[in-house]
C-alpha cells in the first residue's frame, strides 16, 4: 500500500511541475507579446504625430488673443464645449490665428492623440 502512495505522490509532483512550467512559459509569452505591441504602438504614435493632418481644435469664440490649439482626439480640460472650436488639421491650425503662429497646448495628451490618429491612418 505504501508503494501506491509513493507512485501517486510522484505523479502529483510531476503534474504540478508541468503546470508550473506551462504557466511560466505563458507568462513569458504574454510579456513578450506586450513588449512587441508596445513597440508597435510607439511606431504608430510616431507616424500619427508626423502626419500634418493630425486633428486639432482652434477656438472660434471671442476671447483673448489665441496662442494655442488643442488636440481633437485627446483634449485637455480647457475644452469644455467643442462647439466653441473649429476642428482643423494641425497644418492649418498653426496658422489659424490672425495674431500669432499657434502652438500645441501643453496640457493636451498629444502622445495619446498621435496613437489614436496613427491607428486611424492604419484603418484600425
Amino acid at each position: 500500500m505504501n508503494l501506491k502512495a509513493d507512485e501517486i505522490n510522484e505523479l502529483r509532483l510531476l503534474r504540478l511541475k508541468l503546470l508550473e512550467e506551462h504557466y511560466k512559459e505563458i507568462g513569458r509569452l504574454r510579456s513578450d507579446l506586450h513588449m512587441s505591441l508596445r513597440e508597435i504602438d510607439i511606431k504608430i504614435a510616431k507616424v500619427g504625430n508626423q502626419d500634418a493632418n493630425l486633428p486639432c481644435l482652434v477656438r472660434r469664440t471671442p476671447g483673448p488673443q489665441l496662442t494655442i490649439y488643442h488636440s481633437a482626439d485627446s483634449a485637455c480640460g480647457r475644452v469644455h464645449d467643442r462647439r466653441n472650436f473649429r476642428k482643423l488639421p494641425e497644418v492649418d491650425a498653426r496658422d489659424a490665428s490672425p495674431y500669432v503662429w499657434l502652438e500645441r497646448c501643453s496640457a493636451c495628451d498629444w502622445d495619446r492623440a498621435a496613437r489614436i490618429h496613427g491607428k486611424r491612418l492604419l484603418g484600425d
